[in-house]
């Protein structure tokens, strides 16, 4: 039985609300497979933030063209999927891997101003960095769809480089 192949793009997206502690001109990262002839499909995902104690969610939904919405940045063709293991196994992959945790929060010493921290020692407590310390970069949707997403679903096959 042969499946369908869906092509898989990397999305770029305009955010809503830049986040100071980043980089200026980054944008947030999807991964968009597209299912129907009309241009839509399923976006795969993080979404939060690294301030609420859980940090970052795994998410995946129906999506139309990511051309079409507001915000939108870029597309760029990844490769292609096949229908039989899409969206089952690309969930089960994508909802293993690790998610932007919590790297952010108020900080009392510094008038409860939110900033990044070095080491989160439980609920509300929190080491600071220090002025003019070397702080570790935060990572978030970006990161996760370059460093976890992208690479997981080549390694498992789920993206391929051609249509056949």
């Amino acid at each position: 039985m042969t499946s369908d192949s869906y092509p898989v793009y990397k999305v770029k997206s305009h955010m809503a609300l830049p986040d100071p502690h980043m980089p200026p001109d980054r944008f947030h990262h999807a991964i968009f497979v597209e299912t129907s002839k009309d241009g839509s499909g399923t976006l795969y995902h993080v979404t939060g933030d690294v301030t609420s104690a859980n940090g970052m969610s795994y998410e995946s939904r129906e999506s139309p063209d990511p051309a079409q919405l507001e915000g939108f940045h870029s597309k760029e063709l990844l490769g292609y999927t096949g229908s039989d293991g899409h969206p089952q196994q690309w969930n089960a992959l994508l909802a293993s891997l690790p998610t932007p945790p919590q790297q952010k929060a108020s900080n009392p010493k510094n008038q409860g101003r939110v900033e990044p921290f070095k080491e989160k020692l439980g609920d509300y407590e929190y080491v600071f960095y220090a002025d003019g310390e070397e702080r570790k970069p935060l990572w978030k949707c970006t990161e996760w769809i370059e460093w976890h997403a992208i690479p997981a679903l080549w390694k498992h096959g789920l993206i391929r480089s051609s249509d056949q």
